[in-house]
């Protein structure tokens, strides 16, 4: 566009012309930026200029003008551009053209302040003429958006917004320190915009205030910190995620993210973060271990393949695309996701298992990254025999390497034992994919394991890896068992060389023992659910808090409890393994007459708990024995310390599921034990025994093995109420539990339907026992989360599920709330469950039947029972026009079944006495249904109701 030579004069029409051609389309937008640049140098010419406002022409026709002020061409140019902006920045957001300009007008700035400094870096000693302009055009332009910042309208407010976040940081340096201050001071405002886009733009628009100024900096990114954490909208975050500043002391917050409710911002830290940060050596281990858990173990499939693409691609680049560097940039010892990490690699780069070579130097200089490589590689292609009989040893071979890293493990020092350990470990698990065909290699591993068993200081978590390859290397299970008895029995010598038998040394009373079964007396261990007093044989100062720091007391070769600790390690791998009927394994019954009992026994709590632990995996492989130690179990449960406890509660719900609850405790006749521990340990201070007992009640009523509506009422309150706020693995699991056990068939649905009215009013009382300030949600969201629970549509159909679902289920639900409202006598209680009634899905689906009770109690209710308030009388009243809707067509027939459930309505009703201070308060009726014709229906209904209770009572 070419530029007239006048451009003051012609200002209204060029420059116009220029937003006209840019709000089109953005391909024109560098031609008309440097053409607006060429206009705004012409003007800034001018230096001073007349301007007129309004002209008249007199009657011989020359043209009066009435003189208004001056301004030079540099003041005409930026009111006009103003002139023009101001236009635009009225448009509702999503505006194409609008969004355009807004870009023209970014793009324009970043121009001149570009051309600005470029002369400022020429004219280093004076400032130049195209610094000066560009300056103070910044500023004037600045000044000017910052008038709307503040305004009402919400779409002024966002152009503001997205004005200012098109600035680029070198245009700040124009401003003054009291522009720059007052900017920051009304962004900081704008991030606390009521709308959510506007914020998103503010955040943009306080990103670029990020500058070397420390002070400065920290202020704007404490705030960009404190939205990234706290902002509800999942956009805002995304865009504090994007625009705040990568450094050590916000990098924190960054991957914190990673854990957002948001998939697309869980997704944002892998694709966009990480690339900023691109080399993650920067993190620390732990960051990079959390970073990593997160995305791999994520729910979302998206989320998981941009963590997988993250670790494959940048992580592996930047360890030189060498699998064991990147293995050092982990703590593979400690971690819980390398693993998952390496195998992801695997994978994604099927060229990364190309480069690695498993050749006699590997194995003979094993590290800990070379080891964890070996054993995750063999896990990887363990289906793919070729390439795992290439890269793995054969078993002879692993059972030397073995023997040597164990033997490290002895002559290392302190500090490479624990590194010895983990090879060791590797190894081991490496051993249990190994195919034991060859009998030579078979006999020789057998024979080192059982060697290393005997061994006195080898690590616990060694003592399950050797169980399971001893198990492999077995001809049967019985040949197993037999094998660990012997290995046990060979550790046991050396405390009594008197005794064959394996005689407890801290048994304190004979056992009751019969040929073929175990039972123990719970008087036998009445005092043993406290930790031993001062003066006994191993007397503790204090309570036990962990039994980690207490078994480190205990290990001593020569100490009979490390020894009796070690064999029941042993015994509790091998019953894990086992499947066998303890009928059919006879030689299980000498460990559990002189070991096993023994220790439950014991006045050790370690060793006790450890023997309850193994008499409960026995009891799991005979019914007899099970039945017969219930009531020990339950003893420790109800009476030991808090690791007993959980523990005892353990093995009562693995038995429950294991053999049925209902058939199992008929032949107990422990119900009314049962029941009351599970009452007591729902109401435990110790928030363990409480998440135990809620996960074994959620697994036995998901297996439909355990039904009780009370047990269910009581999980739903501990789910909503504020005391378990804290307890976080109970409210994941309810958080799992109730909505899977509604949804998954419509008798469960029925039974939460049956409890829906109980529980709400329980946790009404208890939301209102707590008062203000409480963390408890509010009884409205509380009812609307059962509403969703009882929906009949969410229930999830299969050929498998074929129940009839109950479409109505909501009515019967509506009956018991009304029930509810004619017996309540709090005010408050009431209003509530009135406003319930309304969040309840009543249709056709309902039925007649239901449809009819409901009338009767709400005509009922308004007459003896009749509410205070206004807002219950509204609530009440809609509730009922909602249902006379469905009469407006004739009666139809109920059959003698439906006739006796209107009789029992009709009896509740009259057994509930009137209220006397309202039973003659006039309920106004707001409705759209005139005074009469719902009178008539009324009466039309009641009527028909008594017809045919009439008609039964004559029959």
């Amino acid at each position: 566009m070419a530029v007239k030579k006048n451009p003051i004069a012609n200002l209204s029409s060029t420059i116009p012309q220029i937003f006209q051609e840019c709000q089109k389309s953005t391909t024109n937008h560098r031609k008309n930026v440097a053409t607006l640049r060429k206009l705004q140098e012409q003007c800034s010419a001018v230096r001073l200029e007349k301007v007129f406002e309004g002209s008249s022409r007199s009657a011989a026709g020359r043209t009066s003008s009435s003189f208004q002020s001056t301004e030079n061409g540099e003041q005409a140019f930026n009111r006009e551009f103003v002139r023009n902006l101001n236009k635009v920045l009225a448009i509702k957001k999503k505006d194409p053209s609008a969004d355009r300009v807004i870009k023209f007008v970014g793009a324009f700035i970043q121009f001149i302040v570009e051309k600005g400094i470029k002369a400022r870096d020429e004219f280093i000693f004076q400032e130049s003429d195209d610094e000066a302009i560009s300056s103070r055009f910044v500023t004037f332009i600045i000044g000017h958006i910052l008038r709307g910042i503040d305004a009402k309208d919400k779409h002024l407010r966002l152009r503001v917004c997205q004005s200012l976040a098109l600035l680029s940081p070198s245009s700040l340096n124009f401003l003054s320190d009291a522009l720059f201050e007052r900017l920051k001071a009304k962004l900081i405002d704008r991030v606390r915009d009521k709308e959510t886009s506007v914020r998103a733009q503010a955040i943009i628009a306080l990103s670029k205030l990020q500058g070397e100024d420390i002070e400065n900096d920290r202020e704007v990114t404490d705030k960009l910190c404190e939205i990234l954490q706290n902002d509800p909208s999942a956009e805002v975050r995304r865009a504090a995620l994007s625009y705040v500043a990568h450094n050590e002391k916000t990098i924190p917050f960054l991957l914190e993210r990673a854990r957002d409710i948001d998939p697309i911002t869980r997704r944002s830290v892998y694709t966009k973060t990480m690339e900023v940060i691109a080399d993650f050596r920067i993190l620390k281990i732990e960051d990079r271990e959390n970073l990593l858990n997160c995305g791999l173990t994520d729910r979302d499939p998206v989320v998981k393949q941009a963590c997988t693409k993250m670790l494959s691609t940048n992580w592996i680049y930047h360890a030189n695309n060498d699998v064991l560097e990147f293995l050092e940039r982990l703590d593979v010892v400690s971690s819980n996701i390398a693993k998952e990490a390496l195998l992801a690699c695997f994978a994604s780069r099927p060229d990364l298992i190309e480069t690695l070579q498993f050749d006699d130097n590997f194995w003979d200089t094993l590290t800990v990254e070379r080891a964890f490589l070996a054993r995750v590689y063999s896990e990887f292609c363990k289906e793919d025999t070729g390439k795992f009989d290439e890269a793995m040893p054969e078993v002879t071979r692993l059972a030397f390497y073995i023997q040597k890293y164990n033997n490290c493990i002895h002559e290392a020092s302190e500090e490479d034992q624990i590194n010895y350990e983990f090879v060791l470990g590797q190894l081991l698990i490496l051993a249990g994919f190994l195919d034991y065909s060859d009998e030579v290699g078979r006999r020789t591993m057998f024979t080192l394991l059982r060697k290393m068993l005997m061994l006195p200081q080898i690590a616990d978590e060694h003592i399950e890896l050797i169980i399971e390859v001893m198990n492999r290397t077995t001809i049967n299970e019985r040949d197993f068992t037999r094998s660990i008895i012997e290995i046990i029995s060979d550790l046991r010598e050396s405390l009594d060389s008197d005794d064959t038998s394996f005689r407890h040394p801290h048994q304190p009373e004979e056992l009751t023992v019969n040929m073929s079964h175990l039972s123990i007396n719970p008087e036998s261990i009445k005092d043993f659910g406290r930790s031993p007093a001062v003066g006994t044989s191993r007397a503790r100062a204090s309570s036990i808090d962990s039994l980690e720091e207490e078994e480190e007391d205990y290990k001593d070769d020569d100490d009979p409890v490390w020894i009796d600790l070690k064999c029941l390690r042993i015994v509790r791998s091998m019953l894990e393994k086992n499947e066998q009927n303890l009928l059919e394994n006879p030689s299980m019954y000498g460990l559990l007459n002189d070991l096993i009992a023994p220790s439950v026994q014991s006045r050790e709590p370690i060793i006790r708990e450890m023997g309850v632990h193994c008499l409960g995996l026995c009891c799991l492989l005979d019914q007899v024995l099970a039945r017969e130690n219930l009531v020990l179990f339950i003893h420790c449960a109800k009476h030991g310390h808090d690791t007993l406890k959980a523990k005892s509660l353990m093995v009562i719900f693995d038995i429950l599921m294991t053999f049925g609850y209902n058939d199992f405790i008929s032949i107990t006749g422990q119900l009314e034990q049962i029941r009351n521990l599970f009452d007591s340990s729902l109401n435990s201070e110790n928030a363990e025994v409480q998440s135990i007992v809620v996960e074994g009640l959620a697994k036995l009523m998901l297996s439909k093995v355990f039904c009780d509506k009370e047990v269910l009422q009581k999980l739903v309150v501990r789910y909503f109420e504020s005391d378990t706020v804290e307890n976080l693995r109970l409210r994941q699991c309810l958080s799992y539990f109730l909505p899977v056990y509604c949804h998954s068939s419509a008798e469960s649905q029925r039974v939460m339907g049956e409890i829906f009215a109980s529980s709400l009013t329980e946790l009404i009382r208890v939301h209102m026992s707590h008062g203000k300030g409480t963390d408890m949600i509010s009884p409205l969201q509380i009812a609307q989360q059962l509403v969703d629970w009882t929906d009949p549509n969410q229930i999830v159909k299969s050929e498998s599920n074929s129940e009839e679902i109950d479409y109505g289920l909501h009515g019967d639900i509506a009956v018991e709330i009304l029930k509810a409202l004619f017996l309540e006598q709090n005010r408050e209680v009431r209003k509530l469950l009135c406003q319930i009634l309304n969040k309840l899905n009543i249709d056709e689906n309902v039925g007649i039947l239901r449809l009819k009770k409901l009338t009767l109690l709400t005509g009922n209710l308004k007459s003896r029972r009749p509410l205070k308030d206004t807002l219950s009388k509204n609530a009440i009243n809609k509730f009922e026009n909602s249902l006379l809707k469905y009469f407006d067509e004739g009666p139809q027939t109920l059959d003698d079944n439906e006739i006796d459930q209107l009789e029992e309505i009709q009896a509740f009703v009259e057994d509930v006495e009137d209220d006397d201070d309202y039973s003659t308060i006039d309920i106004p009726i707001r409705t759209t249904r005139s005074r009469t014709s719902k009178a008539a229906a009324l009466a039309n209904l009641q009527k028909e109701i008594d017809d045919m209770l009439d008609d039964e009572y004559e029959e």
